[in-house]
């Protein structure tokens, strides 16, 4: 159990100053006595005992002294656009040190704060399905989609959320620059924009300058650490607050599912106010420093298909798409056909452990949806299976 009058003690007989001590008591006890109770982080060097990483570490990834904090690499979106081309997605995995510190941070800090009841992504009790039933018996459907979601929030915001949970100005800069990254050699133009750039030479707190933490560009959120989820989320209440109350305004259901923007309603509406909507929706991105991708947006009106999240919301309850349904019964029909390896190295996969990964993740995501369906695919599935190689278990 902590103990201020322990801990002023010990302080003092380190020499440390009773002002310090006092502050760093008073901030304890605000985190603690706050809605939501927070761990305390006085300094790098109280995370660095926290979080058993080492001071000297913390401070050169502050510092971004090193050349590397994260490894990263592409893979394909999941996703082609409207002329069938599918783009590549930057993943970044933190060194190990990093990803230690950010594990934490995720744990103890950044799940201690839920999001706008309308944020249906990396939060306790929420799903895709959840999402999707929102909008079912949509008669006029408004979807939108956030460009360049992670990479478009910048270390300034994240800075801010850390301060907005009580934390103090210089722990704070420090969090946000253990959560972020920033443009290296050979990085696309996109992460070389003019809000990229540091505004000032120097990182100033109070009448004090540290050299050691300048650096050229301002960072932003990678995709692939533990806590960019959730600073996403943290960064985006405010927004979704906004857009919420313009839904209320046209009378429409407003979620948000990660960069995912969807309006419905089941009454009456036209395409003159879902335009409307959407420059709404657009100026009110813009002025938090993100953007439409506008090839994404779409109004579908009455007796067009409606799609959230890929799940079909015209009934009274989310349903797989045909399009899901068919990938899903072609593959168990060749691997009924030709055995799982061999199907699994038709559709270039490097390993048949990784297809068997990816068809059960199919199967997951059905069973979430249409249970029956789902258990029907996968009895079939275990037969074709089992009938080619026993040694297989699915």
């Amino acid at each position: 159990m902590w103990s201020s009058q322990r801990f002023i003690r010990q302080g003092l007989a380190r020499g440390i100053s009773q002002q310090i001590l006092d502050a760093a008591v008073e901030q304890v006890e605000a985190l603690a006595k706050g809605p939501i109770r927070l761990p305390a982080i006085l300094t790098l060097g109280h995370l660095a005992q926290r979080t058993d990483v080492s001071y000297i570490s913390l401070r050169r990834l502050v510092a971004d002294e090193y050349r590397h904090p994260y490894r990263t690499f592409t893979i394909l979106k999941r996703k082609a656009n409207k002329s069938g081309y599918r783009g590549r997605r930057e993943i970044s995995v933190p060194t190990p040190e990093l990803l230690t510190v950010q594990r934490w941070l995720s744990a103890h800090v950044l799940r201690q704060v839920r999001p706008h009841p309308a944020s249906h992504a990396f939060s306790p009790g929420g799903s895709i399905v959840k999402c999707a039933s929102e909008h079912c018996n949509a008669k006029w459907l408004i979807k939108l989609d956030i460009a360049d979601f992670f990479g478009s929030i910048s270390e300034i915001q994240i800075y801010h959320a850390f301060r907005k949970l009580g934390y103090q100005p210089l722990i704070s800069f420090e969090l946000a620059r253990l959560c972020t990254d920033r443009p290296r050699k050979n990085v696309p133009p996109a992460f070389v924009r003019g809000r990229n750039r540091m505004p000032s030479g120097k990182v100033r707190f109070k009448a004090r300058v540290i050299d050691q933490y300048d650096h050229r560009y301002i960072g932003y959120l990678p995709q692939g650490a533990p806590t960019s989820p959730m600073l996403a989320n943290l960064v985006m209440r405010d927004i979704d607050v906004q857009l919420a109350a313009i839904a209320s305004r046209y009378e429409l259901r407003y979620t948000r599912y990660s960069d995912d923007i969807n309006f419905s309603t089941t009454e009456n509406f036209s395409r003159d106010k879902a335009h409307e909507l959407i420059q709404r929706v657009a100026k009110c991105l813009i002025k938090k420093g993100l953007g439409l991708n506008k090839s994404k947006t779409t109004i579908a009106p009455p007796g067009a298909k409606k799609l959230v999240l890929g799940l079909l919301v015209d009934t009274a309850k989310p349903r797989l798409c045909h399009q899901f349904k068919d990938r899903l019964r072609q593959h168990i029909y060749y691997i009924e056909r030709f055995g799982i390896e061999a199907h699994a190295q038709r559709r270039a996969f490097d390993t048949t452990a990784g297809f068997i990964r990816h068809i059960k993740g199919l199967l997951d995501f059905a069973y979430m949806v249409e249970p029956a369906y789902a258990l029907d695919l996968t009895e079939r599935l275990q037969v074709a299976v089992f009938s080619w190689d026993d040694s297989f278990v699915i």
